[in-house]
């Protein structure tokens, strides 16, 4: 029977196969070892059937490096047949680079969280609604996507401490909106418009008693009928601005607005429209709104993680989504999103760094700890397509995760 996560970690030191010593200078470039390669008892230096690189014994030597450890043999010109690849230039040590790329997206996110409360604020306040401004913001979250994709899409990761979750959820489904539009190749005015009718999509919630739509229990079914009332209340207050300004929001930022809760089979709402009676937006905005509604934790329920929400949208797609929006949003993130913590089939466990270049179940993931739960040395980037021992075979779940992070085993 295999072993649970918990006695793997309580008994990471127990039961290693002996170790014999090799000399660094006896290293041969494009060799194989059938077990794994340790600097010491604590570090991983290579996984098994990784190849030594000229540039490994090199830097070994320069870090003066007498000699490894291994309970294997080197094979000689094993090839690909069951290698996997490790990206070229891409063996990572480079903790502090990824560190500042997840605390760069954060504090991008808590800029746009706390922009968006101001926006909702200001016009519910006093009728004002700085278009100007929130096109700037749209464009600076195209150009981080750009930029930061692999970051901007560990979702989880995007949280703005002291922000209400009305804010943050619009922000999110922002991103993930400006994801979806870039996958079906709009061009950048309608992303423009996309992102701008995302950050107002809930604009209709400044309509409804916070004590309603913040409610820490379920709700009643009077409540959900009051609430299943803020697209229409958001549409009314978008289309009375647009009365009283020279230049009125575009028909289709107001009709995303409005039929962001619309659902392919009729069983939305506020209309119960069907199929391509629904716009372009709405649809896209309906499917990432969902997405980032069920992987946040909410008072009254606890947050779904990304992999089983993306199981359960695929599965709804026919009926309650637009297939071009979720195939889209599956390209974007990949069936194991960015940020998802994996184990291998090898029994290595990883973390999702990018999506594969053509499967989404196949997607990048850098190695963390090999199937005895010690650390990688170089935390190898790997395509796990390559090879079926690299296979995805489950996601980590939060207590799981959390457990490992308490050890030290993964980084925060």
């Amino acid at each position: 029977m295999e072993r649970s996560l918990v006695e793997g970690i309580e008994g990471v030191n127990k039961g290693m196969p002996a170790k014999k010593t090799v000399p660094v200078e006896d290293l041969k470039p494009d060799t194989y070892y059938d077990a794994p390669l340790w600097l010491d008892e604590s570090y991983l230096l290579l996984p098994k059937d990784a190849p030594v690189t000229a540039a490994l014994k090199t830097n070994l030597q320069a870090w003066g490096v007498k000699s490894i450890e291994t309970a294997g043999d080197p094979v000689l010109n094993k090839g690909n047949s069951g290698t996997p690849e490790v990206l070229s230039g891409a063996i990572l040590n480079n903790d502090a680079k990824e560190m500042e790329g997840r605390r760069n997206a954060r504090a991008f996110f808590t800029d746009l969280a706390t922009f968006t409360r101001r926006v909702f604020d200001t016009f519910t306040r006093d009728g004002n609604l700085d278009i100007d401004a929130i096109t700037e913001k749209v464009k600076e979250i195209i150009q981080m996507l750009k930029d930061n994709r692999s970051y901007m899409l560990r979702l989880q990761d995007l949280r703005a401490d002291g922000v209400d979750y009305l804010y943050t959820h619009s922000a999110r489904t922002t991103i993930i909106s400006l994801s979806i539009g870039e996958g079906l190749k709009l061009p950048n005015f309608r992303l423009i418009e996309l992102g701008i009718t995302s950050m107002l999509h809930e604009i209709g919630m400044m309509r409804i008693p916070r004590q309603v739509y913040d409610k820490s229990t379920s709700l009643t079914d009077a409540e959900k009928k009051f609430i299943a009332t803020h697209p229409t209340l958001g549409l009314r207050m978008l289309q009375d601005y647009s009365k009283e300004n020279a230049n009125p929001l575009a028909q289709d930022i107001l009709m995303g607005v409005w039929q962001h809760h619309e659902r392919s089979n009729g069983t939305g709402y506020p209309q119960g429209l069907q199929g391509d009676a629904i716009s372009l937006f709405g649809k896209i905005i309906g499917a990432a709104c969902s997405y980032d509604a069920q992987i946040s934790k909410r008072p009254h329920r606890n947050r779904m993680d990304g992999y089983t929400s993306m199981l359960i949208m695929l599965k709804e797609m026919r009926s309650l989504y637009d297939e071009r929006v979720i195939s889209a949003l599956l390209n974007s993130i990949s069936i194991y999103p960015l940020g998802s913590y994996v184990r291998l089939k090898n029994g290595s466990i990883g973390v999702v760094v990018d999506t594969g270049d053509d499967n989404p179940k196949f997607p990048m993931v850098k190695l963390h700890l090999d199937d005895a739960l010690h650390a990688y040395k170089e935390q190898p980037v790997v395509k796990t397509a390559d090879n079926e021992e690299l296979a995805v075979v489950g996601v980590l779940n939060e207590q799981e995760t959390s457990l490992l992070i308490q050890k030290g085993l993964l980084p925060k």
